[in-house]
């Protein structure tokens, strides 16, 4: 048997101002596509030979430009069609939160999903990978057979989901037979800092969820959370259930209604995870608790959310206070002309420059004079990190405070990006991270997790934010409305 496999990934924020362009998609082909697929074992064991398109990921930025997306888009969609007459099925990871300009689909997985089922017809089975942070609707479930999304935020259950995906497609693959996912929509979205599945309510969701799958006749249950921060009409959350036949379906379609009723009663208990406060507040709180290491996102500033990491508002927080002898880690702030400008120089030198990139009130520029003292590399995070740009550490004279200065977006979200940086974080007391909810690693390392929630891109509080096009009502956009229906219902 013969699968053609593909993976597409981008989180497409509106309040970004910028496109995004084809360069600054991570690009892949071959067996680069077949390990970020996580499926090379279950393909070997079960003799199907993969035919790999395209791996490209964009990670989280704004709207991507259309001749960027139309070059992804063709590698899957030209394969498919220069070898349809091979093909026994195909297998996709569509992260499910990007958007295209000037795309009458709006989202890239649509049109590439649309495209394939005009080549393929609707007889051969497509199965979709996605992440809980994207967005499905009831068109998805009419253009693939198998839909299931990570349980996990952060996602450690990445790799295990992919996997599952496709042992799940191969069984379907040896005993054919039509499958529709049954869909509900969720009008809730409240954003993946809302929503980690280590706390209230989505661990009980991904406990019904398991609940679910252990039932005779259902396949797959997920929750989709949804993406956030794209003023789009496809935004919002999603139960998606798949039966094991159409003997099921009724059962999968209930099972559906139930999950998403069940989300709908516990709306009110989607927070903020950890300690979310004000700016001031977070400062204050990290200055002064005796609970080290603290480590500090910057929400609004969110690099794995559609922002830059170009913000300074919080270093100048810190900068204006007394710090109680506490060492301050700024891991980092993007700045591509300024990390070019230190580069020239060596470890122990002095320094003098201008950070921030002046693109917003939020990324206005600090004059900084200190000593480099670590120089290294910025690296990617997940299963296969590697170097994506430079990082140069500065102590800023007359303070504790050190600033990794990088030439590239990224967050740090694991131990060994500080380390390809030359740092070791036990050398700090407060370590400020572009990132909404921390990722495991630093989670359990903390003493004191705080979460700033800060203006910018990535503000959290989204329901104060201005959309056009969401479907509404909307949870928590118009929490007046369910809590009055509510109320007529009792």
């Amino acid at each position: 048997m013969k699968v053609l496999i593909g993976s597409f990934t981008a989180e497409s924020n509106s309040w970004n101002p910028f496109y995004e362009t084809l360069d600054q998609f991570d690009i892949g082909y071959d067996d680069v596509v077949l390990k970020y697929m996580f499926c090379e074992d279950v393909f070997e064991a079960n003799g199907i030979e993969a035919i790999p398109t395209i791996y490209a990921n964009g990670g989280a930025n704004g709207y991507i430009e259309k001749d960027a997306f139309m070059f992804i888009a063709n590698k899957i969609i030209d394969t498919v069609r220069e070898r349809k007459d091979e093909l026994d099925g195909i297998l996709l990871f569509l992260h499910g939160a990007s958007h295209v300009v000037d795309l009458e689909e709006d989202a890239g997985e649509l049109y590439i999903l649309e495209r394939i089922r005009e080549i393929v017809g609707f007889d051969m089975p497509i199965a979709i990978t996605m992440d809980p942070h994207g967005n499905v609707t009831e068109r998805y479930t009419q253009l693939a057979n198998i839909i299931r999304c990570y349980r996990q935020s952060p996602h450690w259950d990445r790799e295990e989901c992919h996997h599952d995906v496709a042992e799940l497609f191969v069984k379907l693959l040896k005993n054919p037979r039509p499958l529709k996912p049954e869909y509900v929509r969720v009008p809730i979205l409240v954003g993946g800092q809302r929503s980690v599945s280590a706390d209230e309510p989505m661990c009980w969701i991904n406990e019904l969820l398991d609940k679910t799958e252990t039932l005779e006749g259902i396949m797959s249950a997920s929750y989709h959370i949804g993406y956030s921060h794209a003023d789009s009409a496809l935004c919002g959350a999603g139960v998606i259930v798949v039966p094991e036949s159409d003997e099921y379906q009724e059962l999968a379609a209930q099972k559906a209604k139930e999950i998403a009723d069940f989300v709908m009663e516990k709306r009110d208990v989607f927070h903020f995870t950890g300690y979310a406060l004000e700016p001031d507040e977070a400062v204050e709180e990290a200055i002064t608790t005796d609970k080290w290491p603290v480590f500090m996102t910057d929400a609004g500033d969110n690099a794995t959310g559609g922002s830059f990491a170009y913000n300074t508002r919080l270093l100048k927080m810190f900068l204006a206070r007394e710090l109680n002898n506490k060492k301050v880690l700024f891991a980092t702030i993007n700045d591509p002309k300024a990390c070019e400008k230190l580069m020239t120089q060596k470890i122990g030198d002095q320094v003098s420059f201008s950070l921030g990139m002046a693109i917003d009130e939020e990324s206005q520029p600090v004059d900084i004079t200190g000593v480099i003292t670590a120089m290294g590399d910025l690296n990617t995070f997940y299963a296969y990190p590697h170097k994506i740009g430079d990082t140069v550490t500065v102590k800023i004279d007359g303070t504790e405070i050190f600033v990794v200065v990088a030439n590239h977006l990224t967050a740090f979200r694991e131990i060994q990006q500080f380390e390809t940086a030359g740092l070791d974080y036990k050398d700090y007391d407060i370590i400020v991270v572009k990132q909404g909810y921390l990722y495991t690693e630093e989670l359990e390392l903390a003493g004191r997790d705080i979460m700033a929630l800060t203006p910018g891109i990535t503000f959290q509080n989204v329901e104060k934010l201005e959309f056009k096009n969401l479907i509404r009502p909307m949870y928590p956009h118009d929490k007046e409305y369910f809590d009055a229906l509510n109320k007529v219902q009792v």
